[in-house]
């Protein structure tokens, strides 16, 4: 190899040498402080007892121990080249509105609204600053999004803004769900302690349950009773929602005073309704005497009786005889023909008899109802009788029946 080309292997070795050296004194990272806040500078050193050794831009050397560092972040080269320009940079608008530029184009959005800011403390009026940081002209004054819905009375709150009511219901909504979820577990955790053999937790168990007054335990309790076997605990779970005064409480009582296939139970519910003195929605039962099950009419009915609610007796007129379809047991197996007697009354029948009845049915326990709701009248099934009166009790005006002339 000739003197010139090992001076040159010779030249470039140095060259490359002094690049990497130069590469990795700019090198510099980001200390996160535990405490908030962080430093900007090199890694010199990181002892065995994990202490960091860091030169600054400005040249000083800090130590921090293991403790006092939370994070450390490698800066990408356009934060190096950041910190190069703004060790530099005149304290001017233009200058100023050049790097918030430069960092638009390289993603560093964040150090793009610190030369914004400072912007706008050189001049409050710059239109083009206050645009970028979301300011608009409002009422003659500049004004951030947030600051013209606060004074439109309105806040940013769930990813869009809301008045202090809807917050102030969304936040007692979110602890309610939270205070509903704590009650679960607690009351899972009572239930499974029933079944304990251990000496005394099955009482304590059973001491704490039947204490449970809390609201936010109601959808809770609800939901354990739905998926209990056990007919005693079954009890115990209506009992405690008996003492919660919570809409899904009384929801659920209701619910079960009509669908319970025990007579006893539904009646156990709907007395524990009445004896808490518990706002009784009637509408459930209203609508479950419209039911195609005839047993369930009269289940409503005698409900809507030992409620007490006067609204009920028109509903109760409507029912008083109701029309219901029955599969017969005894039709013998063949074609499908139709029949109608001319009464109103139809079946439909397979061979030798008819498969479905269809019967009109006087329902007792819609009369029973009708009887003490009215102060003991008694009107039989005749619903038109029954109207007569409810309409005379209504109304100065007799009651005219408008079939009288057909």
């Amino acid at each position: 190899m000739t003197p010139v080309c090992n001076a040159s292997m010779k030249w470039l070795s140095i060259t490359i040498g002094l690049t990497l050296i130069a590469a990795t004194s700019v090198r510099a990272d980001v200390f996160h402080l535990a405490e908030g806040g962080k430093v900007v500078g090199q890694l010199v050193d990181r002892s065995e007892d994990g202490k960091y050794v860091v030169k600054t831009s400005s040249g000083a050397t800090i130590t921090f121990t293991d403790d006092q560092v939370e994070d450390v972040e490698q800066q990408s080269e356009h934060q190096q080249a950041y910190e190069a320009r703004s060790r530099a940079l005149p304290d001017t608008v233009a200058a100023h509105r050049s790097l918030a530029d430069w960092c638009k184009q390289h993603s560093l959005s964040d150090l793009a609204d610190h030369h914004l800011q400072r912007i706008l403390e050189l001049d409050p009026e710059d239109p083009q600053a206050r645009s970028s940081l979301g300011y608009q002209r409002h009422n003659g004054k500049w004004l951030t999004r947030d600051e013209i819905m606060a004074e439109r009375g309105m806040q940013f709150y769930d990813g869009t803004y809301r008045t202090a009511q809807d917050i102030a219901l969304r936040e007692r909504a979110k602890m309610r769900e939270t205070s509903s979820d704590e009650w679960f577990k607690q009351l899972r955790l009572w239930r499974d302690w029933l079944d304990n053999r251990r000496a005394g937790r099955a009482d304590e168990a059973l001491q704490n349950l039947r204490a449970v007054t809390d609201p936010a335990a109601a959808t809770s309790v609800v939901k354990l009773l739905k998926s209990e076997r056990d007919p005693v605990v079954r009890d115990l779970w209506m009992e405690i929602l008996a003492q919660i005064d919570h809409p899904a409480a009384v929801a659920r009582l209701i619910d079960l005073s009509i669908d319970e296939p025990y007579r006893e139970t539904r009646l156990q519910c709907l007395d524990y309704l009445l004896r808490a003195r518990r706002t009784i929605d009637i509408t459930p039962y209203v609508k479950a005497l419209k039911s195609k099950d005839n047993e369930t009419v009269n289940i409503a009915a005698e409900a809507l009786g030992l409620i007490g609610n006067s609204d009920a007796i028109s509903p109760l007129i409507d029912s008083l005889v109701t029309t219901h379809k029955f599969r017969n047991p005894n039709a013998q197996q063949g074609n499908m023909s139709a029949s109608f007697d001319g009464s109103g009354g139809s079946a439909f029948s397979a061979g030798g008899g008819p498969k479905i009845i269809q019967q009109d049915m006087q329902n007792v326990e819609v009369r029973r109802s009708l009887v003490k709701l009215s102060g003991s009248q008694d009107h039989g099934f005749n619903p038109t009788a029954w109207r007569r009166w409810f309409v005379n009790q209504q109304s100065d005006q007799p009651y005219v029946d408008p079939r009288r002339d057909r």
